[in-house]
């Protein structure tokens, strides 16, 4: 179906996804735990994902976008994004998460290990709308599709009127991804952007009282090689995050050993 998700886990506590191939027209596996104030069955945590291949669909694994009850402990390892049908019908991104500043929730202790993607993502971009007066520019963030790694922090901000509830995602820990190139008329690439991380936008908050907007923080992705992206000019997007370390990532060739904030 033209918007099928694979397999949706809500308000669970221990999964086991394990040797599945996924082909979809959504997110391949979209971890959830609640929309808006639906949070008393308590959060989604103690989650394996193992040994799976994705192919078409938006997202590989999806962390949201309805997750106000929060997710903890989500392990993801020795997978395949294998794209397979990148030319007509392309995986979007990867490793995406999606909140908002209605959705909110929390994200933390997420670990992805050894994973391959021999057709790279989407090589176009999908561009979100801010609200009206954001510093967030439009047309500037293809949050939507492009980037191997998606965090999105302000998804969908025009659906929600009330925006109330930050969300908070922190201790992500990314190793081994391997990401293959495919060719083009402008040559081999992966993707458009290697990482997109778009932490919470603290102008789309309108409640009566201010409340902290924290970053996305204590991010580690190591030991990658996200091939070549489109945008080699501008090889990731980072608003509002801290203490993301970057070592031994190799974007387009050059291996980056840096610590990113913004």
């Amino acid at each position: 179906g033209p918007n099928s998700d694979g397999f949706d886990p809500e308000a669970c506590d221990g999964v086991l996804v394990e040797e599945c191939t996924f082909n979809n027209g959504d997110d391949c596996i979209a971890i959830k735990a609640g929309k808006n104030r639906d949070t008393q069955h308590g959060p989604t945590r103690n989650i394996v994902i193992q040994r799976c291949i994705m192919n078409s669909g938006h997202g590989g694994v999806t962390l949201g976008s309805e997750m106000a009850g929060g997710i903890e402990h989500v392990y993801a390892q020795q997978l395949e994004f294998r794209n397979m049908h990148w030319a007509r019908k392309p995986l979007n991104t990867a490793i995406r998460l999606k909140t908002n500043m209605n959705r909110g929730g929390f994200l933390r202790h997420f670990y992805v290990r050894n994973v391959t993607m021999p057709n790279g993502v989407n090589l176009k971009p999908q561009f979100y709308t801010p609200l009206p007066g954001s510093p967030i520019r439009p047309k500037s963030v293809g949050a939507g599709a492009g980037a191997v790694i998606t965090f999105d922090c302000d998804y969908a901000p025009n659906a929600d009127n009330v925006r109330t509830r930050p969300p908070s995602v922190e201790h992500i820990h990314i190793s081994g991804v391997k990401v293959g190139n495919v060719a083009t008329a402008d040559g081999p690439r992966s993707c458009y952007q290697a990482l997109l991380l778009l932490g919470p936008v603290a102008f789309d908050y309108n409640g009566d009282k201010p409340r902290d907007i924290l970053p996305i923080r204590d991010v580690t992705i190591t030991d990658c090689d996200f091939g070549t992206p489109v945008n080699t000019a501008q090889p990731w997007f980072i608003y509002n995050v801290r203490n993301v370390r970057l070592s031994k990532v190799t974007i387009g060739g050059k291996v980056y050993d840096t610590t990113l904030s913004a």
